[in-house]
Parts: C-alpha cells; sequence; structure tokens
C-alpha cells in the first residue's frame, strides 16, 4: 500500500530518501524554509514550514494526515520528526527524549561517560569562568561548541584562555540553548562510521575515511574502503550497540565521526539517527551496492528493517566541490581523467553565484571510483586540483 509521506527538509541533501519514496509509489511530501530547494522539484508536493518547530510539524503532519514522517539531513530536522512521531504514535523514530541525548552534544557526552565509552572529557558550561576553569582541569588545546549544532557550525580550537572566552562567546550567539560545551582535544585520524540497527544490534556497518579542505570542522569528502584496523571497527560497534540497549534505539540508522587515536581506540564523536548530509547514504550504496536510501526509508517509515544483507564491496569516493577563495563562480573544470572514473555527479552551483564565504561553500558533490585503492586515494588527495571552482574576483 502507497504511503503518504512528510520528509522534514528538501534540499540537494534529502533528494536519495525523496526519489526511494517515488520508486516505490509513495507520495511525497517535502517542507522547509528554503523554496529554492532541489529537493522539493523531486517530490509530488512541497509546504513551506520550518522544520526546526517541531509543534508546527506536528500540526502540519496531522493536517496533511500523513502516514509515516521522514527525516531530512539535520538534527533539527530529527528532533521534529521524533517529537511529532511520538504525538501521532507512528513508528520509526526514538521518542522524543533520546532522540535529544543522541542529538545533544552535552547530554551525548553524559551518556557514554556512564556506559565507560570513550568520548572527549566535556563539561557543560553556563559562564565564562565556568569555561576558563575547566579548560585546565583538562588542559590545552580544548574545542569549544554549541551542543546543537553539526557541521562544524560555531566550533573553534582554542589554545589560550582568552581564545577560550571569544569562543565561548561566540558559541553562546550562535546556538538554541543557553550553554556552551567544552571538550579535550582529541588527535587521531578521522573517520565516519554508519550502521543499521536491529534489535539494538549491528547488522550492516559501514566505515569511510573523511577528508577536510580549507576548513578543518567541515567534512569535504569521504572515502570507502577505510583503512581502519578492524579491531577498532569491532570495538565501535560494539560501543554502537552498548548505547542502543541502553537507550533502547528502535530499529534503523546510527550514524557518528569518530576518531582513531595512536593505541586504535574509537573516540565516539557527534552521532545522528538521520541521514547524514552531503549526499553520504549514496556513498554507502554505490560502495557496497545496498540500496542505503531505501533501507533507511523502510526503517523511518515503522516497516521491518531486513535481518541480513550481502554488500558487494567497490573502491569509491564522494569529494564536495570546493574553493580557497571568495568571488563569483565562472564555471567548474573537471580533468579530463577524473569525468571517466565518474559514477554520479551533483552540481547546482551557476555561472554568476556569489561566494561568500569559501570555507563553507559548496558547489556541487562528485562520485567516483578507483580500479584500486592506492588510485582511488591518489585522486583524492588531488581532488581539489583535478576539480577546481573558476571564481572572479574577491
Amino acid at each position: 500500500m502507497n504511503k503518504r509521506i512528510l520528509i522534514t527538509g528538501g534540499s540537494h541533501a534529502e533528494l536519495p530518501i525523496i526519489q526511494a519514496a517515488k520508486n516505490r509509489g509513495d507520495y511525497v511530501i517535502t517542507t522547509g524554509n528554503d523554496k529554492q530547494g532541489l529537493g522539493h522539484k523531486a517530490a509530488d508536493e512541497y509546504v513551506p514550514c520550518d522544520y526546526s518547530d517541531k509543534e508546527r510539524i506536528y500540526q502540519l503532519a496531522k493536517e496533511l494526515q500523513v502516514d509515516a514522517i521522514v527525516s531530512g539531513c539535520n538534527d533539527f530536522a530529527y528532533l521534529s520528526t521524533a517529537y511529532a512521531c511520538e504525538k501521532l504514535g507512528l513508528k520509526g523514530h526514538d521518542n522524543y527524549q533520546t532522540a535529544m541525548v543522541i542529538h545533544h552534544k552535552n547530554e551525548f557526552r553524559m551518556c557514554t561517560s556512564s556506559l565507560g565509552i570513550r568520548t572527549p572529557k566535556a563539561k557543560t558550561c553556563n559562564t565564562l569562568d565556568e569555561a576558563v576553569f575547566f579548560c585546565h582541569q583538562i588542559d590545552f588545546p580544548v574545542l569549544v561548541k554549541p551542543i546543537d549544532l553539526t557541521g562544524g557550525k560555531g566550533v573553534l580550537i582554542c589554545n589560550t584562555e582568552e581564545e577560550v572566552k571569544k569562543a565561548f562567546l561566540y558559541a553562546r550567539d550562535l546556538t538554541r540553548e543557553s550553554v556552551v560545551l567544552v571538550e579535550e582535544y582529541i588527535q587521531g585520524t578521522n573517520h565516519g562510521a554508519s550502521v543499521l540497527l536491529k534489535n539494538q544490534k549491528v547488522i550492516f556497518g559501514f566505515v569511510d575515511n573523511e577528508q577536510y579542505y580549507k576548513n578543518p570542522y567541515l567534512v569535504s569528502g569521504a572515502c570507502f574502503p577505510s583503512d581502519v584496523p578492524q579491531c577498532t571497527i569491532l570495538k565501535l560497534f560494539h560501543d554502537i550497540e552498548t548505547i542502543a540497549e541502553k537507550l533502547k534505539l528502535v530499529d534503523g540508522l546510527f550514524h557518528t565521526q569518530f576518531i582513531v587515536e595512536e593505541d586504535y581506540e574509537p573516540v565516539m564523536i557527534d552521532p545522528c539517527r538521520r541521514a547524514p548530509g552531503d549526499l553520504y547514504i549514496l556513498l554507502v550504496k554505490y560502495a557496497t551496492e545496498i540500496d542505503y536510501p531505501a533501507e533507511i526509508l523502510k526503517a523511518e517509515c515503522g516497516e521491518t528493517v531486513s535481518s541480513q544483507y550481502k554488500p558487494v564491496f567497490h573502491n569509491v569516493a564522494r569529494e564536495c566541490i570546493m574553493t580557497n577563495k571568495n568571488g563569483i563562480v565562472n564555471g567548474i573544470q573537471i580533468d579530463s581523467a577524473l569525468k571517466n572514473k565518474l559514477i554520479d555527479e551533483y552540481i547546482w552551483s551557476n555561472e554568476g553565484d556569489s561566494i561568500e564565504d569559501y570555507l563553507k561553500y559548496k558547489a556541487g558533490i562528485l562520485f567516483f571510483s578507483g580500479n584500486h585503492y592506492r588510485e582511488l586515494y591518489n585522486d583524492v588527495e588531488q581532488f581539489h586540483e583535478l576539480v577546481t571552482i573558476q571564481v572572479q574576483g574577491e
């Protein structure tokens, strides 16, 4: 039976979920404040609404008489989705309080600490004095960040008291909450892990290597396979299952970033229960031949999650097209050798677009393959030389 589905988002990030729903004949309604979102054009209907307003999403879902709500690729979208589903009795999402624990950094740190799971030492700070005092307890450098934002927004590395004070005020101005998180700075290699849970057990897992371009807080790419040792992956999956059992997480996606230290211990950073941004779920699909968007859709609609998966692995990278300066877009150049390796491409930038903050600007996303692991990683390392945005002026 086809369903009426409300998706709390409608940008390029939600396109794979929208398409998965359309492929099986569902009626898709998207929402969000950005009327120009690429996902809205692919949906059956678009209804303007702030997806971070949980009460409004609840009312909208009632008005539209939907059968399911599927979260967009944003933490606020997931929180509103979980809230509305709980109020409406719809399956597929954790209860609202559990969703808050997963998607608020301070609450997640407290949860993992109580379970003995390695995450950065952290403190929720109400005042500047609290933040400065804690920094001397864990020593510099430290990270100061909002508790409720993703994508590196508001995050700063601090080496002195003065830097902490400035970073605290900066993060507090951005957060919707009244507190700021201060945590230890972990050194190691950066990775992402995406798993599917069934009965609080990992039944499918995917681990990548992350890349960063000019912005040290914003992931610019990810590739598979990773170079994370198997013992580290098994420990990480065990930690995820421990969290799932403690919080009684529903079946479906659990995604997290993590850092591998010198002793190969995984340090879990910022998890989520909604699809990651920048079309990450297509990376999983192309690298494993598992229709990841369709599986996530099933879970969020409250349908039965498969018991086992049989992935077929490929060397695949997903890289965001970025630049190193502000100005006016005058086109995008892709090296001919890389063009022959492309699996898929999404480019939404147009000539004449203005780049006002190159540290956050993304013109599109490319997926490409490599016959060998080393070939793929060589292309990844050179990506921003092989793919460039032609920029005029500043």
